[in-house]
């Protein structure tokens, strides 16, 4: 009778512990990456759009011109119409850009254009030098002029001798910064051919003349910073777990999940239910001019903030890697919250400094998650393991593709390697192999098998 309710009682607490597992997932949306909104457009090749962006035939002197306009549809085409190389960032930084290294004495483009009343167009030209700006000049320009294309010359004006490493260009057909908020939709602006006096160095597609219709993949619950062509939070099939990744280059920063509901300020963002004591995940990250990776996590009570804490990572990581970001509370005991807030971003004190890029998966409170890993591209096959449930003694059988090195390890539901089980060259075929793991205590781990980039999974249950 007694081992009867013993063995009641071990199976009531893992499965709590399978439930506190899934509630660490579910409260951060979209957690692991994997749903993405599927958009299309026809963009210029490269350029990074706003707004609504269209070909026009014929250009100045070619067969295609970029017509500009504003958008105020509450899709992704949503914006002033834009195109730029670089990303206007939040708090109007001008990050990013495309490679560039003269210094040349002026830009010319040719216009057509009809601007509304009371607004204007702009032209920005900024070059830099490890994230360091060395010109800036911004010109804007009213009235219309429809009839044919003028050409407009822009004096590139230098803070220094240095030479540029990086250009931030842009183009839009309306005031893009406006203190109400509002789009104007009236103001149009067609541009063709641009270039630059003193140098033949050009930035990429200066004539429009490459189109494609480009798939814009927008992550779904979270706030995807840059709209069109060129957003610099990406979908990618370069991941952790599952079949997709957020994939962020160039970028300032992006308030976490639903954070379009807080008009992109720091504050709560998404409902909690629990009193998490860290914010888990994994991500890469490939920096350039000294950024560093800055992941962030504000807990909220009734809109006052109750705790947060925060993980910076300023060196080069290639593979992916566990982070824990500790959360401190304001006060003991800890105030339970009632919302959340995730925000990741680049950054040289305040502002980043190069193209830097980041891979981010399989986010979660108090628990790494290593289920969901995608097994597609695994030269492992047809994994059993047996029992499971365990009381010591386990079975692994398992089909290989190809001669690979093996590693098969333990992992506890906190992300710790619990018991490395082998780490051997076998050849292709099938494979029993049979392990002591009497040592564990009773729980729920994870069996990790990984050959070359590929993982795969298994639940494990030690009840003894």
């Amino acid at each position: 009778m007694k081992n009867i309710l013993r063995t009641y009682l071990r199976n009531i607490i893992l499965i709590l512990a399978i439930f506190s597992c899934n509630i660490s997932i579910g409260q951060i949306p979209n957690w692991n990456m994997e749903n993405w909104t599927t958009t299309t457009k026809d963009a210029p090749s490269q350029w990074l759009t706003f707004g609504s962006i269209t070909k026009v035939s014929p250009g100045q002197n070619g067969s295609y011109a970029v017509k500009l306009q504003g958008n105020n549809s509450q899709d992704y085409n949503n914006g002033p119409g834009a195109i730029l190389y670089g990303n206007p960032g939040n708090g109007g930084g001008y990050d990013g850009g495309t490679p560039f290294t003269a210094r040349p004495d002026s830009m010319v483009a040719y216009f057509k254009y009809s601007i509304d009343a009371g607004d204007s167009a702009w032209v920005i030209v900024i070059l830099k030098n490890h994230g360091t700006i060395i010109s800036s000049d911004q010109y804007a320009y009213t009235g219309s002029n429809t009839n044919g294309f003028k050409r407009m010359s822009f004096k590139i004006h230098y803070y220094s001798t240095a030479t540029p490493d990086t250009m931030f260009i842009g183009f839009t057909s309306t005031i893009p910064n406006k203190n109400n908020g509002s789009i104007n939709t009236v103001s149009w602006v067609i541009l063709d051919n641009i270039s630059f006096i003193g140098t033949t160095q050009n930035v990429p597609n200066p004539d429009f003349e490459n189109w494609t219709t480009q798939s814009t993949y927008l992550l779904n619950g979270w706030e995807n910073n840059s709209s069109g062509s060129g957003t610099n939070v990406m979908r990618t099939t370069d991941v952790y777990a599952g079949s997709y990744a957020m994939k962020l280059q160039g970028y300032t920063q992006t308030l976490g999940p639903n954070s379009n509901n807080n008009n992109g300020n720091w504050g709560p963002t998404f409902p909690v239910t629990s009193t998490p004591t860290s914010l888990k995940g994994f991500y890469k990250f490939i920096p350039q001019n000294g950024d560093s990776f800055d992941i962030y996590i504000g807990l909220w009570k009734n809109g006052q903030g109750v705790g947060g804490g925060g993980f910076n990572s300023p060196s080069t990581v290639n593979t992916y890697t566990p982070f824990s970001v500790p959360i401190n509370y304001n006060s003991t005991p800890p105030q339970a919250p009632d919302s959340a807030t995730i925000q990741i971003q680049f950054r040289t004190g305040n502002n980043p400094r190069g193209l830097s890029v980041a891979y981010i998966d399989n986010l979660s409170f108090d628990r790494f998650i290593y289920f969901g890993i995608n097994e597609a591209s695994s030269q492992i096959n047809n994994v059993i393991v047996f029992p499971n449930p365990t009381n010591g003694k386990l079975n692994l059988n398992f089909d290989l593709i190809q001669n690979e090195n093996i590693v098969i390890s333990i992992y506890d539901i906190n992300g710790q390697e619990a018991l490395k089980l082998t780490n051997q060259y076998l050849d292709a075929g099938n494979h029993n192999l049979t392990f002591d793991v009497s040592n564990l205590s009773n729980g729920i781990y994870f069996l990790m098998t990984k050959n070359g980039n590929s993982i795969t999974h298994s639940k494990l249950m030690i009840s003894k």
